[in-house]
Protein backbone atom coordinates (compact mmCIF):
# COMPACT_ATOMS: atom_id res chain seq x y z
CA UNK A 1 0.00 0.00 0.00
CA UNK A 2 2.19 2.82 -1.29
CA UNK A 3 -1.25 5.07 -0.94
CA UNK A 4 -0.58 6.78 2.28
CA UNK A 5 2.71 8.20 0.70
CA UNK A 6 1.97 8.79 -2.51
CA UNK A 7 -1.36 11.26 -1.06
CA UNK A 8 0.43 13.67 0.43
CA UNK A 9 3.16 13.97 -2.01
CA UNK A 10 0.64 14.34 -4.66
CA UNK A 11 -1.30 17.57 -2.67
CA UNK A 12 1.83 18.81 -2.07
CA UNK A 13 2.69 18.98 -5.81
CA UNK A 14 -0.59 20.00 -6.80
CA UNK A 15 -0.30 23.05 -4.64
CA UNK A 16 2.97 24.13 -5.37
CA UNK A 17 1.77 23.39 -8.97
CA UNK A 18 -0.71 25.63 -8.32
CA UNK A 19 0.83 28.22 -6.86
CA UNK A 20 3.32 28.44 -9.57
CA UNK A 21 1.00 28.56 -12.53
CA UNK A 22 -1.06 31.30 -10.72
CA UNK A 23 2.05 33.34 -10.01
CA UNK A 24 1.80 33.13 -6.59
CA UNK A 25 4.49 31.17 -5.42
CA UNK A 26 6.19 34.43 -4.34
CA UNK A 27 3.51 36.04 -2.37
CA UNK A 28 3.96 34.71 1.33
CA UNK A 29 0.08 35.67 2.20
CA UNK A 30 -0.96 32.72 -0.51
CA UNK A 31 2.38 30.31 -0.34
CA UNK A 32 3.05 29.86 3.45
CA UNK A 33 -0.52 29.26 4.67
CA UNK A 34 -0.81 26.95 1.17
CA UNK A 35 1.83 24.93 2.45
CA UNK A 36 0.76 24.62 6.17
CA UNK A 37 -2.39 23.00 5.41
CA UNK A 38 -1.10 20.55 3.12
CA UNK A 39 1.85 20.22 5.50
CA UNK A 40 -0.78 19.30 8.43
CA UNK A 41 -3.11 17.15 5.86
CA UNK A 42 0.07 15.16 5.29
CA UNK A 43 0.81 14.85 8.89
CA UNK A 44 -2.53 13.58 9.80
CA UNK A 45 -2.15 11.13 7.05
CA UNK A 46 1.02 9.45 8.09
CA UNK A 47 -0.29 9.66 11.90
CA UNK A 48 -3.44 7.96 10.98
CA UNK A 49 -1.75 5.46 8.96
CA UNK A 50 1.19 5.30 12.14
CA UNK A 51 -1.80 4.20 14.60
CA UNK A 52 -3.71 2.10 12.53
CA UNK A 53 -0.83 -0.23 10.76
CA UNK A 54 -0.63 -3.96 11.58
CA UNK A 55 -4.10 -3.54 13.34
CA UNK A 56 -6.59 -5.87 12.22
CA UNK A 57 -10.29 -4.03 12.20
CA UNK A 58 -11.97 -7.24 10.81
CA UNK A 59 -11.74 -10.06 13.91
CA UNK A 60 -14.18 -11.53 15.47
CA UNK A 61 -12.45 -13.68 17.97
CA UNK A 62 -13.53 -13.49 21.29
CA UNK A 63 -17.27 -11.67 20.50
CA UNK A 64 -20.39 -12.99 21.40
CA UNK A 65 -23.17 -13.51 19.83
CA UNK A 66 -26.39 -15.26 19.23
CA UNK A 67 -27.18 -18.91 17.44
CA UNK A 68 -30.22 -17.69 14.70
CA UNK A 69 -30.11 -22.00 13.63
CA UNK A 70 -29.49 -25.26 14.89
CA UNK A 71 -25.52 -26.06 14.26
CA UNK A 72 -24.61 -29.55 14.35
CA UNK A 73 -20.94 -30.61 14.77
CA UNK A 74 -19.40 -30.19 11.34
CA UNK A 75 -22.11 -28.48 10.14
CA UNK A 76 -22.60 -24.89 9.27
CA UNK A 77 -25.53 -22.57 10.56
CA UNK A 78 -26.10 -18.89 10.97
CA UNK A 79 -25.33 -16.67 13.82
CA UNK A 80 -25.54 -12.69 15.05
CA UNK A 81 -22.98 -11.02 16.09
CA UNK A 82 -22.77 -7.17 16.05
CA UNK A 83 -26.28 -6.49 14.30
CA UNK A 84 -24.53 -8.89 11.27
CA UNK A 85 -25.18 -12.63 10.13
CA UNK A 86 -22.52 -14.40 9.39
CA UNK A 87 -21.90 -18.55 8.46
CA UNK A 88 -20.50 -20.62 11.61
CA UNK A 89 -19.59 -23.99 12.62
CA UNK A 90 -18.87 -25.68 15.43
CA UNK A 91 -17.28 -28.81 16.94
CA UNK A 92 -20.17 -29.15 19.63
CA UNK A 93 -23.96 -28.99 19.21
CA UNK A 94 -25.42 -25.49 19.23
CA UNK A 95 -29.20 -25.06 19.66
CA UNK A 96 -31.40 -21.77 18.05
CA UNK A 97 -30.96 -19.16 20.68
CA UNK A 98 -27.89 -20.19 22.52
CA UNK A 99 -25.05 -17.95 23.04
CA UNK A 100 -22.13 -18.28 21.30
CA UNK A 101 -18.28 -17.00 21.44
CA UNK A 102 -16.15 -17.29 18.43
CA UNK A 103 -12.86 -19.13 18.65
CA UNK A 104 -11.67 -18.60 15.04
CA UNK A 105 -12.21 -17.60 11.86
CA UNK A 106 -11.67 -19.85 8.68
CA UNK A 107 -12.42 -18.23 5.48
CA UNK A 108 -15.65 -16.68 5.73
CA UNK A 109 -17.26 -18.28 8.05
CA UNK A 110 -17.05 -18.71 12.29
CA UNK A 111 -15.58 -21.24 14.04
CA UNK A 112 -17.88 -21.06 17.34
CA UNK A 113 -18.14 -22.70 20.26
CA UNK A 114 -21.57 -22.68 23.51
CA UNK A 115 -20.44 -19.49 25.43
CA UNK A 116 -21.52 -20.16 29.35
CA UNK A 117 -21.89 -16.75 31.29
CA UNK A 118 -19.43 -17.10 34.30
CA UNK A 119 -21.76 -16.04 37.36
CA UNK A 120 -19.60 -14.09 40.10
Amino acid sequence: MVSHIAIPIILILVVILLLVLTGQYADPIVAIPSLVIVGFISYRIFYVVWKTRGRNLYTYTGKIGKALDDISPGKEGYILIEGERWLAISDEPISEGDEVIVVGMENLKLRVKKYTRVRA
